[in-house]
Formats: C-alpha cells, structure tokens, sequence
C-alpha cells in the first residue's frame, strides 16, 4: 500500500495548481519591439586611414603582388636549384588545383599570402609600438 504522506493522486493535483509557479513582476516581463521606435548605429571609422590600418594594407599587398607576379613561390612556382641558373630559381609546375587566373594564382596562394603578410604586418606595428614611433 502507499504511505499515508504521498498519495499519487494529490501529487497530480497539486501539479495542476498553478500555486507553484513563479511569477516574474511586471517590469521584468519583455514586449515585443515597437515599429515606431528609431534604431540608431554610429559606426566608427577612426581606424581607417591610420597608420596601423595603411602598414597593415602594405605589407598584406606587397606579399600578394609578390605571389600573383612569379616574384615568390607559389602552388605553381617551386623554388630550387637549377644549373647554370642559381640556387634559388623559379621554376614552373602543374600542382593540380584549378584556378581561372591567367598566372594560376589559386585559392590556397590567396590564403597563405596574406596570412604572410599579416604575420609581417603585426609584426612591424607591433616593432614600431615598441619603439615608440607609433603608440
């Protein structure tokens, strides 16, 4: 039999009751946005044009157009030795990787320059803050 202090069916009832509901007070109760309230964003471009931003946009450029123009190697350029040409030489090769430009610059190219070039980039900010020429 059941113990005299539980009883199944009191338990359904007292589920039932809303009586143990908390409730929140009337401040705290959200409304839905009203369409006739203004939404205003003020967006600063202070870091635009600075000096960070214009070391940042070089060095990121100068590695690109370094990959782009055969002037560092790339997925379709390797690097090596060639005779009567020099120890460091670049030569042409098919890695596989489809790409629409004409000099083969592909997404892996895009991707490993310009994480190169931001490694330079916060590099010579960070050098710069460093010294104090740029705070």
């Amino acid at each position: 039999a059941s113990s005299p202090l539980f009883h199944p069916a009191m338990a359904v009832a007292q589920l039932s009751s809303r009586a143990h509901v908390a409730r929140l007070p009337r401040t705290a109760r959200s409304s839905a946005p009203r369409a006739s309230r203004a939404v205003r964003c003020n967006a600063v471009a202070g870091f635009i044009g600075s000096s960070e931003n214009v070391i940042m946009v070089a060095s990121v450029t100068a590695f690109m157009v370094a990959g782009r123009f055969g002037l560092a190697p790339a997925t379709n350029r390797k690097s090596g030795p060639v005779e009567g040409k020099g120890a460091l030489t670049l030569t042409d090769r098919d890695p596989g990787l489809v790409s629409k430009d004409p000099a083969g610059f592909t997404g892996a190219d895009v991707l490993a320059f310009g994480a190169l070039g931001h490694v330079v980039g916060a590099g010579i900010i960070l050098g710069l803050q460093n010294a104090g020429t740029i705070n």
